[in-house]
Formats: C-alpha cells, sequence, structure tokens
C-alpha cells in the first residue's frame, strides 16, 4: 500500500513538475501564431513593395536608361574639350595663387628681417652707449687718480 501510494505520489509530482517547468507545449503555439501572423501581414506588403521595385526597374531598363546612354554618347565629346579647358583655367588660377602666397611669405619674410636688423641696430646702440659710459667712467677715475698722485708726488717734492 506504501507502494502504491508512494508511486501516485511520483506520478503527482512529474505532472506538477511538468506543469510548472515544461513550457515547451505554450511556447511553440505561441510562436507558430507569430509565425503565421508575421507572414499573413508583412508578406503582402513585402510582395506588393518587391513588385513596385521590379516595376520600376523594368521602366528603367526599357526607357531611361537607353535615353541616358543615347544623351551620354552624344555629350561626351563636347564634355571634353571642356574639362581640359576647365583643367587650363584652374591651373592657371593655381599658378597666380601661388605666386601671390610666394610673394606675400617673401614680403613677410623682408618685414620679418627689416624688424630683427633695426631690434639689433637698437641694441648696438645701446651696447655702445653703455660701453662709452663705462669708458667715461673709467676715464674720470684714472683722471682722479692721476691728480691724487700728483697731489701725492707734489708733497714729497716740496719737502
Amino acid at each position: 500500500m506504501n507502494l502504491l501510494k508512494f508511486f501516485f505520489g511520483v506520478s503527482d509530482l512529474s505532472e506538477v513538475y511538468s506543469r510548472l517547468f515544461d513550457h515547451r507545449p505554450v511556447v511553440q503555439a505561441e510562436i507558430r501564431y507569430f509565425v503565421k501572423e508575421f507572414e499573413e501581414k508583412r508578406g503582402f506588403r513585402e510582395q506588393r513593395g518587391l513588385e513596385n521595385v521590379n516595376s520600376t526597374i523594368k521602366e528603367f531598363n526599357t526607357q531611361s536608361f537607353p535615353d541616358a546612354c543615347e544623351d551620354l554618347g552624344s555629350s561626351i565629346p563636347t564634355v571634353l574639350p571642356r574639362l581640359e579647358a576647365a583643367i587650363q583655367i584652374t591651373n592657371r588660377i593655381q599658378q597666380k595663387e601661388q605666386e601671390a602666397d610666394q610673394s606675400d611669405r617673401l614680403q613677410a619674410s623682408r618685414e620679418r628681417r627689416k624688424a630683427e636688423w633695426e631690434a639689433f641696430v637698437k641694441e648696438q646702440h645701446r651696447k655702445a652707449a653703455e660701453v662709452e659710459a663705462d669708458h667715461t667712467k673709467a676715464a674720470e677715475w684714472l683722471k682722479q687718480q692721476y691728480a691724487a698722485m700728483e697731489k701725492d708726488l707734489a708733497k714729497f717734492t716740496t719737502i
């Protein structure tokens, strides 16, 4: 009897376990429903979109593309000389800009060197004035020294 109770208890337990943790049947049903809804609702929109793209491509291939090729074939011979003329014009403009730029750089360089030269000359004048002042002081000091020596010499000679 205990064995029978145990067996029914185990079967009840496995049923409870499968109901609680085995969600495969429910999930599979939901997945089938989602796929069905997605295919039905979206499939027709995409099919219509693809048909529109297909018709546009066919129209382009039959009408627009041959016209574009014909227009391109007739305009290429005139485009090439125009392109070469435009390249020559841009080369001339670029050359003039480079010459102007070089001229501007030379002018700026000249002005910078002129400013440097003026600063150098001012510095030399300042140094020359400083040397002249030092020389004047030294000469004055020497005069005083010689005057003092002459006085001392005069004291010794009068005695």
